[in-house]
């Protein structure tokens, strides 16, 4: 049996923003608004329309903790939130985080 090794060599918490290095080099960075407002739990599970948007969480989100799981997943705990949110991996390698804003824009450069 193989063993499958972590597609992630390293995650950047910053001020506004998580960046994740993958093994072969690539990074992107995700404003952390941008994974907030992405979750999976805040998509319809039919349509994948969004549930709600950034101003309706009030506060700028900060992850508490960050941990990828079983190789394959991004744990996400926010702080000041009861809420754990999954990532799979895969879905983030692929996707280019969309910045509605320029601050969001600056952040993530």
């Amino acid at each position: 049996m193989e063993m499958s090794m972590c597609p992630v060599k390293k995650i950047d918490r910053g001020d506004s923003v998580l960046t994740i290095t993958w093994q072969d080099g690539a990074q992107k960075a995700f404003p952390h608004q941008w994974l907030r407002e992405n979750a999976p739990e805040n998509r319809h599970p039919l349509t994948g329309e969004k549930l709600n948007d950034y101003y309706d969480f009030g506060e700028t989100p900060y992850p508490r903790s960050v941990a990828v799981e079983y190789d394959e997943t991004l744990v996400v705990s926010w702080a000041g939130l009861w809420e754990v949110t999954r990532y799979p991996l895969a879905r983030l390698r692929d996707c280019q985080p969309i910045v509605e804003s320029v601050e969001l824009a600056l952040a993530a450069d």
